[in-house]
């Protein structure tokens, strides 16, 4: 009995085309007609024909896989980009394909070069880590979108959200609603443009503008969730409005007001960022600022098609965020 798999001869003969034109079919070249095409796919599917990915791959030079990094799981935010480009990955026809790296930047460097060795048709880095030389260096070799940090070098696209005036907005909606003094925790990442520090300098801005004091504290990246956070102790008390940077910090603090009989919203306003499917664990309703995941991740599959088809300039695209109002901000409580 015959146990190899078929070729492309034998799709041919089998749909009574040539073989080159099966080889179009398969790259999904738009010159073969509806009719051919349609004989074509139908003799892959009788044959049990896969089409030879690698092969396939060194005839273009490349392949239909985008290296996607990211700098963990721990956050929920990521997993749910992960998702969302997959789905944007698969509307365009493309493979996302995924490295964790724990915020290790040896393991991110190391990804990259996997990546490149897969000739993967493009990099979409999350978050990275590396400098701007890094950066303009792999964007010089392969279409590579940045996505969530607010800065790049001229090879590398970008996605982002607005990140420093959208601490401005939730600042100014936690004083809108009464909690004074307002305080900001978040984490601190030294890339440039990250989306610590942007966060960060809009929560800023804002208590400026206002004549407020700029309080920013520090949380602890792998800490318990209930992990006291030094020097903000002993604000703890009614009326305090807290911007934390994602919803992952938030959550955090909001079990340590648990500890203390504190009561978010009510007595405490505080708000995170990403709009996650955390908003509403441990019986919270967390006001969050949603960053339409999808709309970021379709942008850049999109930013890595344009690359791929002669755009050689740089773009930079800003995606409209919105804020999730919930009850962590829904006022102080004055009747007590």
């Amino acid at each position: 009995m015959d146990r190899r798999p078929p070729t492309q001869a034998d799709v041919a003969r089998l749909a009574g085309v040539s073989r080159p034109l099966v080889s179009l079919v398969v790259r999904n070249d738009p010159r073969v007609s509806p009719e051919r095409r349609a004989a074509v796919e139908q003799a892959m599917v009788d044959l049990g024909y896969r089409a030879n990915a690698a092969a396939r791959s060194l005839a273009r030079n490349r392949s239909d896989l985008i290296g996607v990094v990211l700098p963990g799981f721990a956050n929920h935010f990521y997993g749910e980009l992960a998702e969302a480009l997959r789905t944007a990955g698969e509307e365009r026809g493309y493979v996302p394909l995924l490295a964790s790296i724990a915020e290790d930047p040896g393991r991110e460097v190391n990804a990259i070069e996997r990546f490149l060795e897969l000739r993967a048709c493009g990099l979409i880095l999350v978050s990275p880590l590396l400098d701007m030389a890094a950066l303009q260096r792999y964007g010089e070799v392969s279409p590579t979108v940045v996505l969530t940090r607010n800065r790049a070098p001229a090879s590398v696209d970008l996605v982002h959200s607005d990140d420093r005036g959208n601490g401005r907005l939730v600042t100014e909606h936690l004083r809108s609603r009464g909690y004074d003094p307002v305080v900001y925790l978040g984490y601190e990442r030294a890339a440039e443009g990250d989306s610590s520090r942007e966060r960060r300098r809009g929560y800023a801005d804002a208590q400026e503008a206002a004549g407020r004091p700029v309080l920013t504290f520090t949380a602890v990246r792998h800490g318990a969730a209930a992990e006291r956070v030094a020097g903000l102790e002993g604000l703890l008390r009614p009326g305090l409005g807290i911007v934390c940077h994602n919803d992952r910090v938030a959550i955090a603090m909001a079990s340590r007001l648990e500890t203390l009989g504190l009561r978010p919203g009510a007595d405490i306003g505080l708000t995170g960022f990403d709009n996650t499917a955390l908003t509403h664990t441990l019986g919270i309703s967390l006001t969050s600022v949603d960053p339409d995941d999808l709309a970021m991740a379709r942008s850049a599959i999109e930013l890595i098609d344009q690359r791929n088809s002669g755009r050689t300039e740089s773009a930079e695209v800003i995606v409209p965020a919105r804020l999730e109002q919930r009850d962590s901000s829904r006022g102080v409580d004055r009747v007590r």
